[in-house]
């Protein structure tokens, strides 16, 4: 449900590559009556969440260094301003920055270094080799860093959730009948610009979209709420057989030809009123 004490539709801090900013209120719209947690285990830039705004709510995410970022802005935004003021937009800052190790870092200053990267590097992607170091290019754009209302208002919002480091078979397996489990993963791959697996140094196979099927139905018999957007592909669709569906046509601004942008999304949910919302949009 969402919080009396929150504006709904707020956005998030960061601008992340196949993140829902775009259409965060179209999937709100389809949200089901939960009357439990939200929680969102692939949590990128949060975007449905900040456009829900729960009273109760679990973000979590593979990626520590994202999830050290979210923990930061909720707990002190103005020391992680702090460090983005003193940060310059130079190739060469940029590649002093990519390159420090996170773990020789204090957590503030590991916070203030994803929204760096993120606003300085190429198409705001982040991407890690096996090694775990981020490996994205020098973006060379020209716009601050963050918006001081928005981090702020992010910081609100986080109050109201739990953010942590885990894998999300933990949110499937914890939620309870009545929450809401909304998920966004890595998606099935496309070819080129649109294969975002190198999220993490141990990415994400095939394998792990199979695990992740079979968790989302572990958690569906159980009553929980779930949703999940994905590539629209035979194979996804295949994956997901028995689950409501329904097709989103969408944009993919990474791709670097305009002619490539066009594409669509598959929401897959279980619960009826997906349905009936779907005629509203």
């Amino acid at each position: 449900m969402p919080s009396q004490a929150l504006a709904a539709g707020d956005r998030s801090f960061l601008k992340w590559a196949g993140g829902k900013t775009r259409y965060a209120a179209t999937i709100a719209a389809l949200a089901p009556p939960f009357d439990g947690t939200y929680w969102e285990p692939f949590m990128g830039s949060a975007a449905v969440f900040f456009e829900v705004s729960p009273e109760r709510a679990v973000l979590s995410d593979a990626n520590e260094e994202l999830v050290i970022c979210f923990q930061e802005v909720a707990r002190d935004p103005n020391a992680v301003m702090a460090l983005l003021d003193r940060m310059t937009n130079t190739r060469e800052y940029f590649e002093i920055v990519r390159r420090r190790d996170p773990r020789t870092l204090t957590t503030a200053e590991r916070a203030a270094r994803v929204i760096y990267l993120n606003k300085t590097g190429f198409r705001g992607l982040w991407r890690v080799n096996k090694r775990g170091q981020f490996n994205v290019p020098y973006g060379a754009y020209d716009r601050p860093y963050y918006n001081q209302q928005r981090l702020l208002g992010a910081s609100t919002a986080l109050r109201s959730a739990t953010v942590r480091h885990a894998d999300y078979t933990d949110a499937l397996a914890e939620a309870q009948p009545g929450d809401w489990v909304y998920l966004d993963p890595p998606y099935v791959p496309l070819g080129g610009y649109s294969d975002f697996k190198r999220y993490t140094a141990g990415q994400f196979h095939e394998n792990d979209h199979l695990r992740l099927a079979d968790a989302m139905r572990s958690a569906s018999d159980r009553g929980v709420y779930v949703m999940l957007t994905n590539a629209d592909t035979p194979e996804v669709r295949a994956m997901y057989d028995g689950f409501g569906m329904a097709h989103l046509p969408t944009r993919r601004d990474i791709n670097l030809k305009a002619s490539a942008r066009a594409s669509a999304d598959l929401i897959v949910t279980n619960y009826d009123e997906f349905r009936q919302a779907q005629l509203a949009i």
